[in-house]
């Protein structure tokens, strides 16, 4: 009776302290992976991307940014999806994990059913990261990938 007292009162203090709880994990992650040519074959700025772009003008030496193929996925935690990327290219998600508001990621590129890329990322809630990708036609593929939960 005394120890059910005490945690109520524990809970109480914490709650009136201003101490939030643990964040709960989420179920399932949303991903948004959008493939983005980078070239210097003139200045068009994809309006579609236009925001990104103008992030990534300040740190690339590109001077147009066209948005080549976009896939949105849910996962569960363990699940894989795959999306088709432009030059015969497949990439691999897997959502490892969930925690401390970060969905932590395994990334695979594979070309012709052979992996040429493997990392695994941390992205928190509503973020994004960027992987630099191969050549395609006269510049570089970019993947902007973006998660939600």
């Amino acid at each position: 009776m005394i120890r059910k007292k005490l945690g109520i009162l524990m809970v109480a203090a914490i709650l009136i302290a201003g101490i939030p709880p643990a964040a709960a994990t989420a179920e399932t992650v949303t991903i948004d992976l959008k493939a983005i040519l980078a070239s210097n074959d003139s200045n068009a700025i994809d309006a579609r991307i236009s925001d990104i772009a103008a992030e990534y003008q300040s740190v690339f030496r590109y001077s147009s940014y066209q948005l080549v193929s976009r896939n949105n996925m849910s996962l569960g935690v363990g699940q894989t999806r795959s999306a088709s990327l432009p030059g015969s290219r497949t990439m691999h998600i897997t959502l490892v994990r969930v925690s401390d508001n970060r969905a932590h990621l395994s990334l695979r590129i594979l070309k012709k059913n052979r992996q040429i890329f493997e990392t695994t990322a941390e992205l928190l809630n509503n973020r994004s990261l960027t992987v630099g990708g191969p050549r395609y036609q006269n510049g570089y593929l970019l993947f902007h990938i973006t998660s939600s939960f």
